[in-house]
């Protein structure tokens, strides 16, 4: 067991280091990798919602009960979607994700998403193999750690990225969404994970402060879908608010 942790260890931290004002990350990321080996069982309490400080922030930043009118425009955006690679659809200012079911609409100056060619850069990979796994020649259940979208403020240096961690491959398919983030905050001092509704759905989520964390705060949203770990990462710094890139995410179908 010892070893299938240790395997799993290389998934977790997704480090976003995307820093300087207007420049783009220029070294490819570290590999991703917990910092604590050990698999805890979250007692009771801690399933269950709680009212944590970033909570109500978050909700309201990203979620409302608002409807389509037009059924036509769901029914649309149904068809358009039902064929999309398992890593998601994008386009200039919009990422869809059909796993999770979220959208990211990047509809403010200075945001704009990486392509192939600046993802494979910032991971450490190549621009085929993006491409691959984007149009759905490639699978996510084939690897331990992909990367389905990074957008980037390019005056802050603050970034999203949407990424897939594959438990299976470190032989660990039971692995849940909160153990994976708790393995995270085992690096840190007094962290927890907590659970919230977030787009419409139950999300864990790891806020690591500022002052704990070299790249500016950074907030994990993870949530396990088909077999996958869906890990929204969002790190916001140089005074830019988290609640402001929240408002980016919203339910794919309203």
């Amino acid at each position: 067991m010892k070893k299938k942790i240790s395997a799993l260890l290389v998934a977790v931290l997704i480090l976003s280091v995307l820093s300087g004002c207007g420049k783009k990350e220029e070294e490819a990321y570290s590999s991703p990798s917990f910092s604590n080996g050990s698999k805890t069982d979250a007692d009771a309490s801690e399933e269950e919602d709680e009212d944590a400080s970033l909570t109500d922030a978050l909700l309201i930043a990203s979620y409302s009960d608002a409807t389509v009118s037009d059924a036509s425009k769901v029914d649309e955006l149904t068809a358009t979607l039902t064929d999309a690679p398992l890593m998601g659809v994008r386009t200039e200012k919009v990422y869809y994700n059909t796993l999770a079911e979220f959208k990211i609409t990047l509809d403010t100056e200075g945001w704009e998403f990486y392509d192939a060619a600046e993802v494979a850069t910032a991971t450490d990979s190549t621009t085929d193999y993006i491409n691959n796994l984007w149009y759905g020649y490639t699978s996510p259940y084939d690897e331990g750690t992909t990367y389905a979208a990074i957008a980037y403020h390019n005056e802050s240096g603050s970034s999203i990225i949407v990424s897939y961690v594959n438990p299976t491959e470190y032989n660990m398919p039971d692995y849940s969404a909160r153990e994976y983030l708790e393995m995270a905050a085992g690096k840190y001092e007094g962290l927890k994970v907590r659970t919230a509704t977030f787009v419409g759905d139950k999300y864990e989520i790891l806020d690591v402060p500022d002052e704990q964390s070299n790249v500016g705060r950074r907030t994990q949203f993870a949530i396990k879908k088909e077999g996958l770990i869906v890990v929204v990462t969002f790190t916001t710094n140089n005074d830019y608010k988290l609640e402001d890139a929240v408002r980016f995410i919203s339910p794919l179908y309203y």
